[in-house]
């Protein structure tokens, strides 16, 4: 008797859950077997290759007892390697000129490993506006975004207000919370279909320019301006237009919302080794160029590094407060996808970061890019910003000794 009421119980639990399933959208399915964003995504979604060119940049190694040393001091740790290790850090990497300083893994990674961007995409994503305002395709950041998608003034005319430039410095006005009945950072992640969620979820919450508000449908939004303007999938482009021409030594992919829908996670999701991201940061540091040819112009590595209307209210929202406490710096502030560190000598560091803790920081007067891609965060996020702005801060002093 008791055995045949388990049996009935274990029947009902079953034919809840799958009353439950069915009753849930596609997205709550995803989050009920995900739960939360994990750097082996790219294991779980589809993927899209971004393909490499014939050239390879290759570094010379020197490691540097000193910034070792740097390093472990800023982060409170007498051996590098175990904080690395301990922080779940899959790779740490500083490189000056041509030459690697320091090279660290963590364990069950090398420099063959895929690592996953996260937000650090939104950067890249960034480049690639670049290259379509170079070529002609976008003629400025001025234009409304319904010159590309006509049927968001078909929902709402006040989107003809928005810019691309407004997609690219977080002041859309458009709404982003995560708060009932609205989940807006699980749906951009975990939708199945990020192009209908883009054209039919968004809503304008104010005038558009007026205040910082990170927000996703930003970069899903730019995605579908790639696509009209190439006609061809944003991985496409990115690899014909940036990928192939910064020297990586391996492909990428780019984690894709389904196989149905096939659109890239423009939010997040490139997945490359973090010596291929750190070729990308050394070419924003080189103004642009590797070999003496351009592939970002420098009018647009000027446009989208500057200070903008905006552009230092990141630090009054909850998001750029968590981002922007603990380093001491000369003023910060978000320019079109990149946070920007200023400096009252020469160029203005600036860094692409992701969740996770994962961060490519260049900084152009020092000659420097680092690199940080991990598992969890480890520390505090802010903490590997202050290393590295740090970092950079002792190297032009060297310069100027």
């Amino acid at each position: 008797m008791i055995k045949k009421i388990i049996t009935l119980g274990k029947i009902i639990v079953v034919l809840i859950c799958t009353i439950f399933l069915c009753c849930c959208t596609a997205t709550q399915r995803r989050v009920l077997v995900r739960w939360d964003a994990s750097v082996k995504d790219y294991l779980y979604f589809p993927n899209r290759d971004i393909k490499s060119g014939t050239f390879v940049r290759e570094f010379e190694r020197k490691p540097s007892e000193e910034i070792e040393a740097a390093l472990s001091k800023s982060f409170g740790s007498e051996n590098l390697q175990a904080m690395v290790d301990k922080t779940k850090t899959q790779a740490l990497i500083v490189v000056k000129d041509e030459t690697i300083l320091l090279e660290k893994y963590g364990k069950g990674y090398d420099a063959h490993s895929t690592v996953t961007s996260f937000s650090v995409a939104k950067s890249i994503v960034s480049a690639i506006i670049g290259a379509l305002i170079d070529e002609g395709k976008i003629k400025s950041v001025d234009e409304s975004i319904c010159t590309f998608l006509p049927e968001l003034h078909d929902r709402d005319e006040r989107f003809e207000k928005i810019t691309i430039k407004h997609l690219l410095s977080m002041s859309s006005g458009i709404v982003y919370e995560e708060t009932f009945p609205r989940k807006d950072n699980t749906e951009t992640y975990f939708n199945p279909n990020l192009r209908n969620l883009a054209l039919t979820n968004t809503v304008i919450k104010e005038e558009s320019g007026l205040h910082f508000l990170y927000n996703n449908y930003n970069p899903l939004l730019l995605g579908l301006i790639i696509e009209r303007c190439t006609g061809e999938h944003v991985s496409s482009y990115c690899s014909r237009a940036i990928w192939s021409k910064i020297g990586a030594q391996e492909k990428a992919t780019w984690s894709l919302d389904s196989e149905g829908s096939g659109f890239e996670k423009m939010e997040s999701g490139i997945n490359a080794t973090a010596l291929d991201f750190l070729r990308f940061g050394c070419l924003y540091r080189d103004g642009g160029k590797i070999n003496g040819k351009t592939v970002i112009s420098k009018n647009w590595l000027e446009e989208s590094l500057r200070e903008h209307e905006q552009s230092s209210d990141y630090i009054n929202e909850d998001w750029g407060k968590r981002i922007a406490q603990g380093v001491s710096s000369e003023g910060r502030y978000y320019g079109y996808f990149w946070y920007i560190m200023k400096r009252s000598k020469g160029e203005n560091d600036f860094f692409a970061f992701g969740n996770k803790g994962q961060v490519i920081y260049i900084s152009p007067s020092a000659n420097l890019v680092c690199v940080r891609f991990g598992e969890k965060d480890g520390v505090p996020v802010w903490d590997y910003i202050k290393a590295f702005y740090d970092l950079g801060t002792k190297e032009i002093a060297h310069q100027t000794q």
